[in-house]
């Protein structure tokens, strides 16, 4: 393999499918893959399941039908997280460490170094999708699935899986940090998945008798959803024809064919912006001294924190992304807000319900790209070995760390709590609601943040770190909601919502319908506020426990040895 015989691949690739197949990460994240459908199997099993008589043919083709629309998605969505972390770091991670300047200076082409990192880190993924394969087959035998939805499926996640890792060797080619990387490429995820039910949104509220043709109607970015083809197939919305292969099969070729844009961009670039980058400058003296005039922490209060307000001033990259979320967030909000106040109907309000739950747990997932940056950023580029072998505590070291990352959650908190504050303002008239929507925000901030850190000690890889803090917000995130109402019930009656409420999507959302009259169930506002109170007082226990478990581990895991110094 380690031979040119590959056409346009060569030794690169030999030697990242090398390193790919020794790592045991790989085979953990198939075996993980795995078990999250089996688990997705049995949640839908148990709940349609009724012991008292027999099943019927059709109940059975129901069955099948839900075991189809489960596994799919999860293998969507794992696919959707792990394609980008695996090629983050493809590019960037080699030009700081000065590697890639070296290969470039060989006799490798452009074109073998970036199909070669491709293709060596595409492997893993395609790997993951072939071992869903097998468990997405058990929805056939029960009948209401066509074999040809599971072809689809397969080629939606495929064209997802490789743009995705495209999309991110691309980013990575002008991006210095890994984090940033991914945080652009799940920035564009999210976005892309917004695109099609935000515009069916707006279009219903144009005056289509003055439209212009060329806009297209409501439905019109539907087909490029990768969740709407998935479950289309099932049942379509009307005004659109029937949904299948065919359209599942175009998705896939114009996902390849844009993957084959991103990397021939990437290998016509490479090499002039290594070579630009390679004798950058600093930041203008204009945009340090516009830092130094923010508020930052006391040196003397904790160097390290001090250190970490003034170091990670945020790039442009990461202003930038921050800066659409903030802007795509608050136009929503504000039309929740305007909604609420003028007493909009039941609909408006769901919406807006729903509106703050996504970004909510949006800007948590963008938050869990970056919450294991502060410590893995220094451990991979060696000067967090400086920063050990001063006179610092490793408790000032992992609380200043901490606060660092911490201080991003604040924001976050402030559009949902005036969305909730609206509805349950003009509705209800509950103001504990906005206060325990708030205190929750924080507190899955909290844990997330020393998720992120903890992995970060313990993981000496930042992308594998980064990679697994997003990977299980997600799974938190998304798991939380089926899990709590299928074992513990939906009604209002029951303990199922409120345990669904370990999703920061359902906790915010579900929380903000019921404060503000409009979840549609008459679930009690102290019932619902108690659950809440539960969750914020359970995450904070975790993020706290999380935090002791990385002071306890992080001299043992950075071979640090702290002991007191005499005095002369």
């Amino acid at each position: 393999m380690a031979t040119r015989d590959w056409p346009m691949l060569g030794p690169v690739f030999a030697q990242e499918w090398r390193a790919a197949s020794r790592a045991w990460q790989g085979y953990a994240l198939r075996s993980l893959l795995v078990l999250l459908l089996l688990l997705g199997l049995s949640g839908v099993w148990l709940d349609q399941q009724d012991t008292s008589e027999d099943l019927s043919i059709r109940q059975w083709a129901e069955i099948g039908r839900e075991f189809y629309a489960a596994t799919s998605l999860i293998l969507l969505g794992l696919v959707g997280l792990a394609a980008p972390a695996a090629t983050a770091g493809a590019i960037c991670v080699d030009k700081a460490r000065g590697n890639l300047a070296l290969l470039l200076a060989t006799d490798l082409t452009a074109r073998e170094i970036v199909l070669g990192k491709l293709a060596g880190r595409l492997v893993p993924v395609l790997g993951l999708i072939a071992c869903a394969a097998p468990v997405l087959a058990l929805a056939t035998p029960f009948g209401g699935v066509d074999p040809a939805l599971l072809v689809g499926a397969m080629l939606v996640c495929l064209a997802c899986g490789v743009f995705g890792c495209s999309l991110a060797l691309a980013l990575s080619v002008w991006g210095k940090k890994t984090h940033e990387v991914l945080l652009a490429t799940y920035a564009f995820g999210i976005a892309w998945l917004v695109a099609a039910p935000a515009w069916a949104g707006l279009a219903a509220t144009l005056p289509w008798s003055a439209r212009p043709s060329w806009i297209p109607n409501a439905l019109a970015l539907l087909p490029y959803n990768p969740i709407f083809l998935v479950l289309a197939p099932l049942g379509a919305p009307g005004g659109m024809g029937p949904v299948g292969l065919a359209e599942q099969a175009r998705f896939c070729l114009l996902g390849l064919a844009a993957s084959a844009i991103l990397a021939a961009t990437a290998t016509w670039r490479i090499r002039a912006v290594v070579i630009r980058q390679s004798g950058g400058v600093g930041r203008p003296a204009r945009e340090r001294r516009l830092g130094r005039r923010l508020p930052s922490p006391s040196l003397d209060f904790n160097p390290v924190l001090w250190r970490e307000w003034h170091r990670r001033r945020p790039s442009r990259w990461t202003v930038f992304i921050w800066g659409l979320y903030g802007l795509a967030s608050g136009g929503a909000s504000s039309w929740a807000i305007f909604d609420a106040l003028r007493g909009a109907g039941m609909i408006a309000r769901d919406l807006g319900a729903v509106l703050n739950g996504f970004q909510a747990s949006a800007g948590l997932l963008l938050l869990s790209v970056s919450a294991a940056t502060s410590l893995a950023e220094e451990r991979q580029r060696g000067s967090l070995d400086v920063l050990l072998t001063t006179p610092l505590t490793t408790r000032s070291i992992v609380l200043g760390k901490w606060w660092g990352a911490f201080r991003g959650v604040l924001p976050l908190a402030v559009l949902p709590v005036l969305v909730a504050s609206a509805l349950a303002t003009q509705h209800t008239g509950f103001a504990l609601g906005p206060a325990l929507i708030g205190g929750l925000i924080l507190a899955y901030g909290a844990a997330i943040t020393s998720l992120g850190l903890a992995l970060a000690t313990w993981l000496p890889r930042m992308g594998r770190a980064i990679g697994l803090t997003a990977g299980l917000y997600v799974v938190v995130t998304v798991g939380a909601i089926p899990a709590g109402m299928i074992l513990f019930g939906e009604g209002s009656g029951t303990a199922g919502p409120g345990v669904a409420s370990a999703s920061p999507f359902w906790g915010i959302g579900f929380s903000s319908a019921v404060f503000g009259g409009s979840d549609g169930s008459n679930h009690r506002l102290d019932h619902q506020a108690a659950w809440l109170a539960f969750w914020i007082v359970a995450y904070a226990l975790i993020a706290l426990g999380l935090l002791l478990a990385t002071l306890m581990t992080f001299n043992r895991c950075l071979g640090r040895v702290e002991g007191r110094i005499g005095r002369r």
